[in-house]
């Protein structure tokens, strides 16, 4: 079990690390587009949802910090569960957004599994034999 708990929290950070990094700007991987709206990038996502850059860059901010001590976790397990549930926090919202837009299945999908595997992150760190 510990390995899969460690193997969930690098997927989840590194996956909300490589959004808003170096993917900030790509609208698709391995060319699907995963882009709520069809965007071509993360702005034009938000915009799409009715939100704005403000709002992009405060999300932002929580996200990558939360997918940071998602990782210093690995080393100090206080920081994984307040960081996992702010990340499914997010999560929450990100299919409520794509939901409100109608969007397929496809770009709803990646929020769906980071949400659930927070759930088992979160889950999992409650367990004696993790740690």
């Amino acid at each position: 079990m510990k390995r899969i708990y460690q193997l969930l929290i690098l997927t989840v950070s590194l996956t909300v690390l490589s959004v808003w990094t170096f993917r900030i700007n790509q609208a698709s991987l391995f060319g699907m587009n995963f882009r709520g709206g069809n965007a071509v990038n993360l702005l034009e996502e938000f915009h799409n949802y009715g939100l704005s850059k403000s709002t992009m860059t405060i999300v932002g901010i929580f996200k990558v910090t939360a997918a940071i001590l998602l990782i210093v976790g690995l080393r100090f397990k206080k920081f994984v569960v307040p960081a996992a549930t702010l990340m499914a926090v997010f999560m929450c919202a990100a299919i409520y957004f794509h939901l409100k837009i109608s969007d397929p299945v496809l770009p709803t999908a990646p929020s769906t599994l980071m949400l659930l595997s927070c759930i088992a992150i979160i889950s999992l760190s409650k367990r004696g034999d993790i740690v």
